[in-house]
């Protein structure tokens, strides 16, 4: 019994050493080799790296505002100081319409407007008589530049003058027009009621163009300069939209310690609208040149950050590498690549499956 217990030790190494020691675990290997027309197929794509600058993001949110200088107040413009320029006739528009420029909004019955052309018809009949008069001829002209400015102060356009001049027919009705192309955002009148001289009647705003206005915190602003990317995702669709850094302001926001950051958006089609609350990024370029590659050409292999270089035919090589933070889909590497190599950026993944499978 003695006997067979200290054979027992010898048998079990003679039972391993038959049967075959587990085998270890192997490294992923350095190289593979994809044929040519596996890599068109697959869609393996690669670059030459080349020395650039990255970029810093800055992210924060923002509100999308109407450029003043792109909105209009429609008014009811008098030629002299009356109590009640005229009378709603007619409303053509409401709130939330898309109009043109010079689009009739409103019709006003307007007393102002039927003197303004008895005077310019008057001001004709008197230059035709005054041609064969020597003493009244100078001032003739003036007179008709008085009375036609009067006109157009009242917002008449060409074609109704010129249809004046023509028929001598006098219309009781003014038309009031879009002075641009846009929405109405408020309507201040309705059919029959009285307007004074000066009253806010429409605001037509176009919205081509709109502004965002961010707010940067303080530590960020060195980094800021006018004419910066400016980044916004529209929630929902997922679209980004992009614009430029017009205004950085001198002043900090004692309560938030932040600055605002002003940025234009062309806005054709209508995407954003006033009052939208939006993040936003704002691409600053990062000093220095450096290797700044996709970040989509990393990839985590063994515990540890890894690209593949295509070298000479058909050759394909793993390389460790070390890189820095991701700013704007690209990031800086530190070490492990050189300029001038071929670095796969496209489909990178059936590379690597391509080395897991010779594990």
């Amino acid at each position: 019994m003695g006997i067979i217990r200290s054979l027992a030790p010898i048998s079990m190494f003679l039972l391993i050493f038959l049967m075959g020691a587990p085998p270890a675990v192997r490294a992923f290997p350095d190289q593979v080799r994809i044929p040519p027309d596996v890599v068109r197929t697959l869609g393996i794509g690669s670059i030459v790296v080349e020395p650039g600058r990255g970029v810093r993001v800055i992210r924060t949110n923002g509100a999308v505002a109407l450029i003043d200088d792109r909105m209009r107040y429609v008014t009811a413009r008098s030629i002299h100081r009356l109590s009640i320029f005229g009378y709603v006739r007619q409303v053509y528009a409401d709130t939330g319409d898309l109009v043109d420029k010079g689009q009739v909004l409103v019709t006003v019955f307007s007393p102002d407007y039927i003197e303004a052309q008895q005077e310019y018809l008057q001001a004709i009949r008197l230059e035709r008589i005054s041609d064969g008069s020597r003493a009244t001829r100078p001032f003739s002209p003036r007179i008709r530049e008085a009375a036609l400015s009067r006109l157009r102060n009242l917002g008449v356009v060409d074609r109704e003058i010129a249809l004046l001049e023509k028929t001598g027919i006098v219309h009781r009705n003014l038309k009031i027009r879009s002075p641009l192309a846009g929405y109405v955002l408020k309507k201040n009148v309705v059919s029959g009621q009285a307007v004074n001289s000066g009253d806010r009647l429409f605001v037509i705003a176009n919205l081509d163009w709109v502004r965002i206005n961010a707010r940067v915190y303080q530590q960020d602003v060195p980094f800021l300069s006018l004419g910066q990317r400016m980044k916004v995702r529209i929630s929902g669709s997922g679209e980004t939209v992009s614009g430029r850094v017009v205004y950085i302001s001198p002043v900090t926001d004692r309560k938030t310690r932040t600055v605002t950051v002003r940025g234009v958006f062309f806005n054709k089609p209508l995407r954003l609208r006033p009052g939208m609350f939006l993040p936003v990024r704002i691409l600053v370029p990062s000093g220095g040149t450096g290797l700044w590659i996709p970040k989509k050409a990393v990839f985590l292999a063994g515990g540890h950050k890894v690209v593949f270089v295509k070298e000479k035919g058909d050759l394909f090589r793993m390389r460790r590498v070390t890189v820095g933070t991701s700013e704007g889909g690209l990031v800086p590497v530190r070490e492990g690549l050189r300029p001038g190599e071929h670095l796969v950026v496209r489909n990178g993944f059936w590379v690597k499956a391509q080395f897991e499978r010779r594990k």
